[in-house]
């Protein structure tokens, strides 16, 4: 073509392009859309809980973006990563979903990197709900948010159970096991300071790694300091491996509790019978429940993942972190009127002053305030029985925070 022939085609094809509704390329209407960070374990030392999670999370968001958003058609854009449980790759992660990717806020896994991002997060301006449960996160309150209550707070509660339905005349034993990571750390001192007001006797901590295959020495010393019960701070794989080693070992007498992250359905199946009766920690909805939630919660597993018929409790996690952003987020959108402007600031005051979020019973109701960054309060025992996750308690709430955790210490 001669080169005064473009000047007159390419005006008369631009015509004909609008006259006919196509968009050229480049020319497409921008996106509405607001941008969510997020870490995810699939494939690291705790992927055997957290590719729940993270279909929770991403299940979610999906549904809400295939129903046209949070309002006037914008959508979540879920930026993630599986950063496999290592701390350097999440803070890299981190720096590329703030300053490249332009996040407003962050749904977190572990505890050792949401710990390591604690005061990133304040500066930058960055609200982060976790699926760390750690204390050391909300005391005192900065930008991190959970969905529910803490580790601590967890051990706890599990305490004072066993301790109302001891019946005996001398003090309760108790023996904590758990791994030597930010995660399993976390109930140790607050295990200390609360067997002593309620009187329990704490005759042992033991180390067990999260993919360990074998507890029988720790389990000894256990056996042989004569605890009554034991409190499990590890995931599916670690929790079976000591459950399969004491039975081995004749510890029918001994009651084993546990962490949340350790309690699912998974555990009868890698531990079987070791695992009838034991007792978890557990602050959300499980599969077995008939609630609105759950009922919801299968819908997506079964829209999304037709081939999955079981969902472990961490699923549900992943499910209300995103159920409490994305929220938090609208609620900023109605308040600024322009996606746009929705920044950090603003997803964090969105936070800050939600109020009785209802979560449909996958938890109770979820508040949070300036001085209160725990979500739903409200916690529930479930125990294995015949190899199904069932529940063994009604909800009830966690034992008074002391103090001295809340100021961080």
């Amino acid at each position: 073509m001669q080169r005064w022939m473009k000047g007159i085609v390419y005006p008369l094809v631009m015509v004909a392009v609008v006259a006919m509704g196509v968009t050229l390329p480049g020319k497409a209407e921008a996106k509405k859309e607001i941008k969510l960070g997020a870490l995810f374990d699939i494939t690291g030392p705790t992927g055997d809980v957290g590719w729940h999670y993270a279909d929770g999370v991403r299940d979610y968001i999906k549904y809400i973006n295939e129903k046209g958003g949070i309002g006037n058609g914008v959508k979540i854009k879920l930026i993630w990563t599986d950063y496999q449980y290592k701390i350097p790759q999440a803070i890299s992660t981190y720096a590329k979903l703030v300053k490249q990717d332009k996040v407003v806020a962050i749904i977190g896994w572990g505890t050792g990197d949401s710990e390591a991002l604690k005061e990133k997060i304040v500066r930058d301006k960055i609200p982060y709900i976790s699926a760390s449960f750690s204390q050391h996160l909300v005391w005192p309150p900065k930008w991190n948010f959970l969905p529910v209550t803490t580790y601590a707070d967890h051990v706890r509660a599990v305490m004072k159970y066993m301790k109302d339905h001891w019946n005996k005349k001398r003090p309760l034993r108790m023996a904590l096991i758990y791994n030597d990571t930010g995660y399993g750390r976390a109930p140790i001192k607050p295990a200390k300071e609360y067997a002593k007001e309620l009187g329990i006797d704490l005759v042992d901590i033991e180390v067990v790694g999260l993919r360990a295959l074998e507890a029988t020495s720790q389990l000894l010393r256990i056996k042989e300091k004569k605890a009554d019960f034991v409190f499990i701070q590890e995931t599916f794989m670690a929790t079976s491996t000591i459950l399969k080693d004491a039975k081995k070992l004749g510890m029918d007498n001994v009651v084993f509790t546990g962490n949340f992250w350790g309690t699912g359905q998974k555990l009868a199946e890698l531990a079987g019978d070791a695992a009838e009766g034991y007792l978890g920690a557990m602050p959300f909805g499980i599969w077995s429940d008939n609630s609105e939630g759950i009922k919801f919660a299968k819908m997506l597993n079964e829209k999304y993942h037709p081939n999955v018929k079981y969902r472990e409790p961490q699923y549900i996690t992943g499910m209300v972190n995103a159920m409490i952003m994305v929220h938090a987020i609208e609620m900023a959108l109605k308040e600024k009127g322009n996606y746009k402007k929705v920044k950090g600031p603003d997803v964090f005051k969105a936070l800050e002053s939600m109020k009785n979020f209802d979560t449909k019973g996958l938890t109770t109701p979820v508040s949070y305030s300036p001085n209160e960054h725990r979500g739903a309060k409200g916690i529930r025992l479930a125990t294995i029985k015949n190899g199904k996750l069932v529940a063994a308690t009604d909800w009830f709430e966690v034992p008074p925070v002391p103090e001295w955790e809340k100021k961080g210490e």
